[in-house]
């Protein structure tokens, strides 16, 4: 799908705003504003949104197909004197654990819920604080029972028959006031979980969430699994639980109300509204903490069938389930608090330093394509360089905007600011910048690091992230090699006009939307007068299913055959209206599912039964998906091993392995940081790959007969048959020799040998000089 470019007036927002699926956080490189709330009285942050929290708003609701849109507003003096007595009259321990954090509560119409909660950082990474972001709207007509009662019914299908009633107020303090003060509550208790280690922060990547991870908070109900997902424990879990929706269509039917009720009264859930997540868990408990058992108010939840009450939900915090809770808020609201630090101001020439620092990284050479701009195009090396490394890269990504709000029209920057944020795991805006920077120009030049060069390749790119291309630059850093990177489209395959170039290389994936690309360049570089490395008909083998297909016949492989199936019929499975059989040739669970197009792992699961496929299309929304015969691959240990292999001309080389307790291996993930024991063992296995390799020479042979790829990879495993199973073939996986040399002293010169043999290719190829002789 194809995003609009971001005009030149849309740059401001850009460079306060990072948001994606489940990660927002608001950046900014001046603080004063917010330095100077924090020294207001707390029941004096209180003002009109500014038009940064307006499009965080907006964006946020956009995301999440909310179609609220948020704008300022005005408050009536009434309503504010509400909002400071709500905030007055709250416990002082509740006010002094606030006070260093809390940035206001701001008022806008429109927010698509009562309020919202996020943070704001400086430039450089470090937490400012929170704020809230409130509708006045909401509450301008409603006392505290008829906002709660509003609140607690949207779950669920309206019905003549049953009647769902809240009161959190006596008939004496039923106001708007105490509305309000409930909902502040909520949403104070998200401030509080900021940075606190209670649970993952809500802005991490997905992929930063690890099981081994330690919060003092989470362990009460929920736990983290291998897939990086937070869940809750099973005795947390109740049926018709993920179709919870709060400020949105209601899910469940309304004769289900009862069961639902009756079902989280038997959790240490205190109310519906924290079963949904731990980030509203947290919240909900700490509102009904605070409001239940410091503030001696009511709680309670009535269902009436016609009139007469068939339910009633109260007291939790005064019942054995909520022991480790109330134990919980206890100590927590008793922990000394940390005096507020004086912020250090970051300005726009800290920012462009930043800059300076990244590009230095990667280059010395100013970009000859468009003399005028003196930010050199990066690549991905750079990027992924400072991620292996632990750099942040977020501040360093505001930085760029920050100088790109100063150089519009420069597209190297643009491009360099795309894969910044494709590296932090924002995708879709990394995508629209990318499109900015496509506007401007399509050829980028990435100039060798030792000159002058041996030769040029020019490499065919495609729009995309990460993920979508053939990542060469990590592989020839430091290099005597020319890049020039093409972003090929349907309309222009090729470069117009061409430039000067040694060989070509198709770097594009085999993705739905390159397969017309890859036809029209088939047709044209036929007869290309300079060599072309992998040739675009071949591309189509990497498709996971095309591939599995390839090598069935193959000695010594074992590839299970993948079928891409629809959403219906993979829904027709978990409802039993058909069997496996019915759809594949091989029918047995376990299987492995993963949307068609996904990598890295997202969304990829092991189905052990039928009732696995609806818990996992709960979760995953996407159409089409890969589904394959799960193969257990433990070793005589019980650990996984997994090992990627790169191909250049058909002669293997081992690139890295990693080593799991767990079936799904991402190297960065496997603890080969973390374990020396593992290292060792990978020291060994690349020191002795010439065994393997013959072990199973056989097999790698076919792979790269089958593939009619130059240069690709595989990742594999053995079994304990002595077969050589193959997960993934692909040209577009990542080879580097990016590892900290004092934990992985080994690396380097195995990895030197892909890199020498890659160049030793080229030369040969292009006649630069005489072919090198590489030894494995």
């Amino acid at each position: 799908m194809k995003l609009a470019a971001i005009s030149k007036n849309q740059l401001m927002l850009f460079s306060l705003i990072i948001l994606a699926a489940g990660l927002t956080m608001i950046f900014t490189a001046e603080a004063d504003f917010w330095d100077q709330m924090l020294e207001r009285p707390l029941e004096l942050r209180l003002a009109p949104a500014p038009a940064v929290l307006l499009d965080f708003v907006n964006q946020c609701n956009a995301a999440a197909h909310n179609t609220a849109v948020a704008s300022s507003c005005s408050m009536p003096d009434d309503f504010l004197l509400d909002l400071q007595r709500a905030i007055t009259e709250l416990p002082a321990s509740i006010k002094a654990k606030l006070e260093p954090c809390l940035l206001g509560v701001y008022f806008m119409q429109g927010v698509g819920s009562s309020a919202v909660t996020d943070v704001i950082a400086l430039a450089n990474g470090e937490l400012l604080g929170a704020f809230v972001a409130l509708d006045p709207q909401v509450f301008l007509a409603r006392t505290a029972n008829q906002w709660a009662t509003w609140k607690e019914n949207f779950p669920f299908q309206a019905s003549p028959e049953l009647r769902l009633e809240a009161r959190i107020a006596d008939e004496n303090s039923n106001t708007r006031q105490a509305a309000l003060q409930f909902l502040l509550l909520h949403e104070f208790g998200h401030v509080l979980t900021a940075s606190r280690e209670l649970m993952p922060d809500w802005w991490l990547d997905t992929l930063q969430i690890q099981p081994q991870d330690h919060y003092t908070y989470l362990p009460l109900s929920w736990e983290i699994n291998p897939q990086h997902q937070i869940l809750p424990q099973a005795r947390c879990d109740f049926p018709l639980r993920d179709q919870l929706s709060y400020y949105a269509e209601p899910q469940i039917m309304a004769h289900e109300m009862l069961a639902t009720y009756q079902a989280v009264a038997k959790t240490n859930f205190p109310t519906l509204y924290a079963a949904t997540n731990v980030y509203d868990d947290f919240a909900e408990s700490f509102a009904g903490y605070v409001h239940t058992v410091l503030m001696q108010q009511p709680y309670e939840i009535c269902i009436f069938k016609a009139d007469e009450l068939i339910f009633s939900l109260s007291d939790f915090w005064y019942s054995p389930r909520s022991q480790q809770k109330r134990k919980f808020f206890a100590d927590f609201l008793a922990e000394e608090i940390a005096p507020r630090q004086t912020r250090r101001k970051v300005d726009t020439a800290t920012a462009k330093q930043l800059v300076t620092a990244l590009s230095a990284v990667s280059s010395n050479v100013d970009n000859d394509i468009e003399p005028e701009q003196t930010t050199p195009f990066l690549g991905l090396a750079p990027f992924l360089r400072a991620n292996i490394a632990g750099i942040d890269l977020r501040p360093i990504g505001q930085a760029m905007l920050a100088q790109a709000n100063l150089e519009p029209d420069n597209a190297n920057l643009w491009m360099n600011l795309a894969t910044a944020f494709f590296s932090i795991k924002l995708n879709e805006s990394g995508l629209a910048i990318q499109q900015q920077a496509l506007q401007l120009q399509r050829l980028y030049a990435l100039p060798a690091q030792q000159q002058p060069a041996r030769c040029c390749v020019l490499v065919l790119m495609a729009e995309g992230d990460i993920a979508e291309n053939t990542p060469i630059d990590c592989l020839l850093e430091q290099s005597n090699i020319d890049l020039l990177y093409y972003y090929a489209t349907t309309a222009a395959p090729l470069p117009e006009p061409l430039p000067a170039h040694d060989a070509l290389m198709v770097g594009l994936s085999d993705s739905m939307p390159n397969r017309e690309i890859l036809q029209a360049l088939d047709v044209l570089l036929q007869d290309w007068p300079v060599p072309v490395i992998n040739q675009p008909r071949a591309i189509p083998n990497t498709e996971r299913s095309r591939a599995s297909q390839l090598m069935q016949d193959a000695p010594g492989i074992l590839m299970p055959l993948t079928w891409q199936i629809y959403r219906e019929e993979l829904m027709g499975l978990a409802d039993e209206a058909c069997c496996l059989a019915d759809i594949f040739a091989e029918p047995a669970f376990p299987m492995i599912v993963r949307p068609v197009g996904s990598q890295a792992g997202r969304d990829l699961a092991k189905l052990s039964s039928k009732a696995d496929i609806l818990h996992y299309l709960n979760d995953v929304h996407d159409d089409d998906f890969f589904l394959s015969r799960f193969i257990d691959y433990r070793s005589a240990d019980g650990q996984f091993r997994k090992y990627r292999i790169a191909f250049i001309d058909g002669q293997p080389f081992a690139a890295h392995m990693g080593i799991s307790s767990h079936w799904m291996i991402h190297y960065l993930n496997a603890g080969m940081y973390e374990e020396a024991a593992k290292r060792e063992e990978e020291a060994q296995f690349m020191a002795n790959f010439a065994d393997f390799s013959q072990r199973h020479a056989a097999a790698l042979q076919a792979i790269h007969q089958q593939m009619g790829l130059d240069y690709v990879c595989i990742d594999c495993a053995e079994t304990l048959d002595g077969e050589l199973l193959i997960f993934e073939i692909d040209h577009v996986m990542v080879v580097h020799a990016m590892d900290p040399e004092d934990l992985f002293p080994y690396k380097q010169i195995h990895m030197q040998k892909i890199k020498t043999a890659f160049e030793s290719y080229l030369y040969r190829l292009t006649g630069s000089i005489p072919q090198a002789q590489i030894h494995e």
